[in-house]
């Protein structure tokens, strides 16, 4: 007679959880990989690494718990974020990361490296009826708890719960006050709200999210083939831009039962740091359009750089001079067959030098991560009057 299999206890649960959730930090391995990590990315992804407003992390009470709310638009944020804090600070946060990353070598090595496993599905508010999950996100706060009010780790969430696909900045989800409602709750008098933009002149995944979502819906190994195809395609061959890491004055909390209100406040400071590339500025201005005459586009670009300038928006260093040198310094990223990239492209007609679409879909990604700056009561006129 087979014995019946005993369901384990819900101590043993959340201590299995807690396994899978906590990291497991080893600075030497930080040490040997930091110079491997930074290498990688300067030789495949980046040409270089800006970052600025590190020195409001260091005005922080250290009696504070610090959340780190970061813009999320590629897989290169992680590790972006992290060298920043680590170079800057001689630190390494807690960085919150879902479960998607954890497979492979990564599922060894992101724990050791101050990685934090969260299983997005569990938490899923429609999932939150199952006692198997809630069991799962209260193991999931106790731990952070530990982390923040016991041994003052500073935690890293991206809030927008994944990687815009469209461009956008993403609704956030409320799991950022959840976690400083706790400390609150544990006697925190205050928790700091860092607001974090992670900024790219050519985000790696660019023209590869069209598709992504529908490949999601497949399996997650077709998700993740189609997701790795992108990095190794720029590792090998296309071009590289610059990165910035803008952190933003920490927002002190202390009640977080206007949550709305607070979300709208930390989404506007996270959405002012972002910065304006010229792959962004020329996305704007093909925006709907399948071809665009040259004078045209770079007067719309000309046109919206006076109003983001009136608005003091960052701007990445290929947003300079005149309309004509901007499209300059997009074309690498746009207009780069030999390389793979063949977004646009730039022929000739009776009228004069034209623009063509070739990916819609890539120039409207660009166009959306600064689209939030141009409020529909005051944003500049566009006019398609010389598009074809």
């Amino acid at each position: 007679m087979a014995r019946a299999v005993q369901e384990p206890s819900r101590d043993e649960q959340a201590a299995r959880f807690r396994r899978d959730i906590a990291q497991r930090y080893s600075p030497t391995l930080t040490a040997v990989l930091k110079p491997i990590v930074r290498g990688v990315l300067r030789t495949c992804f980046i040409s270089r690494i800006q970052v600025e407003g590190l020195a409001h992390l260091r005005g922080i009470p250290r009696d504070t718990p610090i959340i780190l709310s970061s813009v999320h638009k590629s897989h290169l944020d992680y590790m972006l974020l992290g060298l920043a804090v680590h170079d800057g600070l001689q630190y390494l946060p807690d960085m919150i990361a879902g479960k998607n990353l954890f497979h492979g070598l990564f599922r060894h090595v992101l724990p050791h490296l101050k990685g934090i496993c969260l299983d997005r599905v569990r938490v899923n508010p429609k999932n939150l009826r199952s006692r198997e999950n809630l069991l799962y996100l209260a193991t999931f706060y106790d731990y952070l708890m530990d982390e923040m009010l016991v041994r003052h780790e500073m935690v890293v969430i991206f809030p927008e719960g994944g990687r815009s696909y469209d461009g956008h900045l993403l609704p956030l989800t409320l799991g950022v006050f959840g976690i400083a409602k706790r400390a609150l709750q544990h006697g925190a008098p205050q928790v700091a709200i860092v607001p974090v933009a992670i900024s790219y002149e050519r985000i790696t995944e660019d023209a590869h999210f069209d598709e992504l979502l529908d490949v999601k819906q497949q399996s997650r190994h077709a998700y993740r083939r189609h997701d790795m195809r992108a990095f190794y395609q720029h590792a090998l061959w296309q071009p590289r831009g610059a990165a910035y890491v803008d952190v933003g004055a920490p927002f002190y909390v202390d009640d977080v039962r206007a949550m709305d209100a607070l979300e709208s406040n930390l989404r506007a400071r996270m959405g002012a740091l972002v910065r304006v590339s010229a792959c962004a500025l020329v996305g704007r201005a093909v925006r709907g359009v399948p071809q665009l005459r040259l004078a045209a586009l770079t007067r719309q670009i000309e046109r919206d750089l006076d109003f983001l300038q009136m608005q003091s928006a960052r701007l990445c260093a290929d947003v300079h001079g005149s309309g004509a040198d901007i499209l300059h310094a997009a074309l690498p990223h746009l207009c780069n067959p030999r390389r793979g990239r063949d977004i646009i492209a730039i022929g000739t007609s009776a009228g004069g030098p034209m623009v063509q679409v070739r990916n819609a879909a890539a120039m409207n990604y660009y166009a959306n991560t600064v689209e939030h700056f141009f409020a529909p009561a005051n944003a500049p006129a566009r006019t398609d009057d010389e598009s074809a």
